[in-house]
């Protein structure tokens, strides 16, 4: 099987790789500002990861990995009906044909689905754009409303497209924030945004471009689990309340307990300031940041972002609220250890369903839980040169914790920080096949509460490493929580665009706790048509 995908995707390799390529297929209406573009975008991984049994306490008896699977799959239809509405629409693959252990993503089984119970083949963006400034004389000053399911406007990172970075792969640490933040794992939500431009008539540097987003998606309400639409009886009279068995001291499972009772919003705000030449394209209303400019950009772009979202329900934002077991560091399943089927986003907290008291497990079920995040993200393209950082922090406020006598421990707060930094340099920008050398670094840094002393001691936070038993033994914390730092060293090859690029990239990952050897070298295929 393995070599015949290898075999298979070598065949495709040495199709595409041809002296040129055709642009997308557009088709034209009557009118002039009347079309539709289609465009197929690929990634293709080569991937060898060190992973064995110490690498996640779900990896028990694993080897190292060789794989060849599609990274992400994408086909998009943007179109204009006139100057002042178009509309995006993408469907979506990603992890065509992975294997289920590959790492940093962790051991989710392929095309499982994600927390917002959508699976591969669904709509992965689709954005209404309505642009009133072209209906009017604004003087200069672009305003355009996104309406449907957006990408949202939170961060340079998350903003931008995964084919636009100039390292591999975004970063793991900036994808564990969006997560928090956005709630769903593409990154995008139901809701909308509104846009204003303005810029002066300075050249050059002195060009200074003003940008403002405003932005309200939706919330947890109605939210589906994996596990959710498989949930089955230990009878045909007897819901599942527990791993193993129904939970008597649980009034209500937690299966029947999912989403909010209201639709408790997420609202985004950001802001840039950019020096030089902007970044989007006001002709289609495409504000989406980039890093692979190719040397064609003299510019710099100073970012602020800010979000909040109340009234979230906690057992909606932890790592343990399934029925799927956890495992604990021999592999042992065990009941609110951890899942590796819903692990976005990621916070490790009570699990109601491993309470046996009823007051307690209410008390976690009907917790509601605030939500703030705060960003900032600089990027200078000068020619050859590119340099982007960013840092940020998710804070979530009144969570309810629990010791291991279920002692409650109400208003406590968990931070999560991150910070990354990429630098890349085109050796030939003016070139045919232009190589471009790079480097990228991020910390993730989760803070950990610990509530309870002694044995009864339990600790909460970011499951960086899924998790171990959550307790101390000996005066030792045997929970896989904590820091993670990412290197990246690669070098791009373009052939005159990144619609057709190659990437080789050595990544190492460095975890605070339970120090494991995961360390990749991927070979990527970026194919845009």
């Amino acid at each position: 099987m393995k070599k015949g995908k290898i075999l298979s995707s070598g065949l495709l390799m040495a199709c595409l790789f041809a002296p040129e390529f055709a642009h997308a297929i557009r088709l034209s209406g009557p009118a002039e500002e009347q079309y539709l573009d289609i465009n197929f975008l690929m990634q293709l991984w080569f991937r060898h990861q060190n992973i064995s049994s110490t690498n996640r306490p779900n990896f028990v008896n694993a080897s190292d990995r060789d794989d060849v699977f599609f990274r992400r799959v994408r086909l998009r239809f943007f179109g204009s009906a006139s100057p002042w509405f178009k509309f995006n629409l993408v469907l979506r693959d990603n992890d065509f044909g992975r294997d289920p252990y590959d790492a940093p993503f962790g051991g989710q089984p392929t095309h499982s689905k994600r927390q917002s119970n959508r699976n591969t083949g669904y709509f992965h963006e689709f954005d209404a754009i309505l642009v009133p400034s072209a209906m009017m004389d604004t003087k200069g000053i672009t305003f355009d409303l996104h309406l449907g399911y957006p990408r949202v406007p939170l961060g340079r990172e998350q903003f931008q497209r995964a084919y636009d970075n100039l390292d591999l792969d975004r970063t793991n640490a900036s994808l564990r924030w969006a997560h928090l933040a956005i709630g769903d794992v593409t990154g995008r939500a139901f809701g909308g945004y509104a846009h204003i431009r303005a810029s002066n008539k300075g050249s050059g540097y002195s060009k200074i471009t003003l940008d403002g987003f405003v932005g309200a998606f939706g919330g947890f309400k109605n939210v589906k689990n994996p596990w959710d639409e498989s949930v089955v009886g230990v009878s045909t009279g007897t819901p599942l309340c527990g791993y193993t068995s129904p939970n008597p001291a649980i009034a209500t499972c937690l299966s029947k307990a999912r989403g909010n009772s209201s639709n408790n919003f997420l609202y985004t705000f950001r802001a840039t300031v950019q020096f030089g030449e902007p970044e989007g394209k006001p002709a289609i209303y495409n504000w989406l940041y980039r890093d692979t400019y190719l040397g064609k950009r003299k510019g710099i772009t100073l970012g602020v972002s800010y979000a909040f979202q109340n009234k979230i329900s906690q057992h909606i934002i932890t790592d343990t609220q399934g029925i799927s077991p956890g495992f604990l560091g021999n592999g042992a399943p065990s009941n609110g250890a951890g899942t590796v089927n819903v692990r976005i986003p990621y916070l490790l907290l009570p699990n109601p369903i491993g309470v046996s008291s009823p007051t307690v497990s209410d008390s976690l079920l009907n917790n509601k839980v605030d939500m703030k995040f705060y960003g900032a993200d600089i990027a200078w393209h000068h020619g050859p040169i590119s340099f982007v950082a960013e840092v940020g922090q998710v804070k979530f406020s009144k969570l309810l914790l629990t010791d291991g006598v279920n002692n409650p421990y109400p208003g406590r707060s968990i931070k999560n920080d991150f910070w990354l930094v990429k630098a890349g340099y085109m050796i030939n920008p003016n070139a045919v096949h232009k190589f471009e050398p790079y480097i990228s670094y991020s910390e993730y840094k989760p803070q950990i509460v610990q509530v309870g002393s002694g044995a009864n001691a339990r600790l909460y936070g970011d499951a960086t490493n899924f998790v171990g038993a959550n307790q101390l033994t000996a005066g030792q914390d045997r929970s896989s929580l904590g820091k993670i730092k990412q290197v990246g060293i690669g070098i791009n090859y373009y052939y005159k665009s990144e619609n057709f690029r190659w990437t080789l990239e050595y990544t190492r990952f460095d975890e605070q706790r339970n120090k494991i050897n995961n360390d990749a070298v991927t070979l990527q295929f970026q194919w845009i048509f």
